[in-house]
């Protein structure tokens, strides 16, 4: 088995507290995240008090409580083997620019740093993020039925009444403004997030809406060309996707033919050859 971290599929949060670049304290324990994947390994960092009370219990009025530890923290290590700083600064500067349009009310925002990694015998530069926390439910783009998709995410923690239809019509309000910003970076830079994964957007329970992958921003042409993320899948396609399905399921608006983008990227045919390499990628995984 490799020696590197960013190659190895499976690395323990014990073996990230063994990690040369992170402090050894008793304070806090690492914990794998189930997002982990080809782009970043990503753990939770919680306080041992919190695991403790979750693994021991709490007393509560004579009744033993055992809360899920939350994170203070998300660390994320990413797998890229970049060749020299100048590569890692352009990878920081694709995380501004989603930080500029999006800003921090649509994104988790993250402190991105290099770290001087030695785990190979050789000094390695490895990009890490310490990325907020985001608190709520995952917004399927896949399983988007209609305009009551949010009522039925939302009334598990709330009855039926005003109060359930005010958080409604602002989760309809932000994630409308998230779709302005985000055509306002494709039209402006040439760029789009990747929103195609199951989880890459969280709805929080107040109703906002945060991008938490911020480690796949794509370019975006207007053209036939169907473009591949460096892993081979076709993210552009797929996010533009996911865009026109926010619009239409959530927003509930007409996805027009006369919209430059959605002419180009939901033709019938193009999606056709989309769906051709997304057999493809995950065939070979």
């Amino acid at each position: 088995m490799t020696n590197d971290i960013r190659d190895q599929a499976y690395l323990s949060g014990n073996a990230v507290q063994k990690l040369n670049f992170v402090s050894n304290s008793d304070r806090y324990i690492f914990r794998k995240h189930y997002r982990s994947g080809l782009r970043s390994h990503i753990f939770e960092i919680l306080t041992a008090e919190d695991v403790l009370k979750e693994t021991q219990g709490v007393d509560m009025d004579g009744i033993q409580l055992f809360p899920r530890a939350k994170p203070k923290k998300m660390f994320r290590i990413l797998r890229n083997k970049f060749k020299g700083k100048e590569e890692i600064f352009h990878e920081i500067k694709k995380y501004r620019l989603l930080l500029k349009f999006l800003g921090p009310e649509f994104i988790a925002e993250s402190d991105e740093f290099i770290v001087d990694y030695t785990g190979t015998g050789t000094n390695q530069i490895v990009l890490c993020g310490l990325q907020e926390y985001v608190e709520g439910e995952m917004l399927d783009p896949w399983r988007l039925f209609g305009e009551t998709y949010l009522r039925n995410l939302f009334k598990f923690n709330i009855q039926e009444g005003p109060q359930l239809q005010s958080l409604v019509r602002k989760a309809q309000k932000n994630i409308a403004e998230f779709v302005k910003r985000t055509r306002h970076m494709i039209t402006d830079m040439g760029y789009i997030p990747d929103l195609a994964g199951i989880g890459n957007l969280i709805l929080t329970p107040g109703g906002a809406l945060k991008l938490v992958d911020i480690n796949n921003i794509v370019k975006i042409e207007l053209d036939d060309s169907i473009l591949i993320d460096d892993k081979g899948y076709p993210s552009c396609d797929i996010s533009v996707e996911v865009l026109s399905i926010l619009e239409r399921e959530i927003l509930q608006k007409d996805i027009h033919t006369d919209d430059p983008l959605y002419r180009i990227f939901l033709s019938p045919e193009r999606k056709k050859r989309v769906k051709a390499l997304e057999k493809k990628f995950y065939k070979n995984l």
